[in-house]
């Protein structure tokens, strides 16, 4: 098949000049200086950060090499599955928190946590119990 490279602007490397690529195959806008690899390396809650922690537990975690999938109970508009040996990953798609009592650690969160126990909007949780 043909690919789709001549419909998709570059990655931005860096954050100023261009970008990190010398000849693009479509010009980069230049407000997305900030959601450049470079301006989130140092912000513990950028894009960046959140698949590198993804990707170390998906090489660490052994329930993201194999393993039996469970989908759980659980609210309207909320996704639960269950890998063994024990992850369980809840995504929130509703406009609502929802408190679900999944019990263990949090591994990772896309987003900030409240302290409540709620799972925000938008949000999901990767959890070992």
């Amino acid at each position: 098949g043909e690919s789709r490279d001549g419909c998709r602007v570059p990655i931005p490397w860096t954050a100023s000049g261009d970008f990190g690529w010398r000849n693009p195959w479509l010009p980069i806008p230049g407000s997305w200086g900030p959601l450049s690899a470079e301006a989130q390396e140092d912000d513990p809650g950028s894009t960046l950060n959140l698949y590198r922690a993804a990707l170390r537990l998906r090489k660490e975690h052994p329930a993201l090499g194999g393993g039996t999938l469970t989908w759980l109970d659980s609210p309207k508009d909320v996704l639960a599955i269950e890998r063994d040996p024990g992850l369980v990953v809840v995504l929130n798609t509703g406009e609502e928190p929802v408190r679900l009592d999944l019990g263990g650690e949090i591994l990772l969160s896309s987003g900030p946590l409240p302290d409540d126990g709620t799972i925000p909007p938008d949000t999901t949780i990767w959890v070992q119990r």
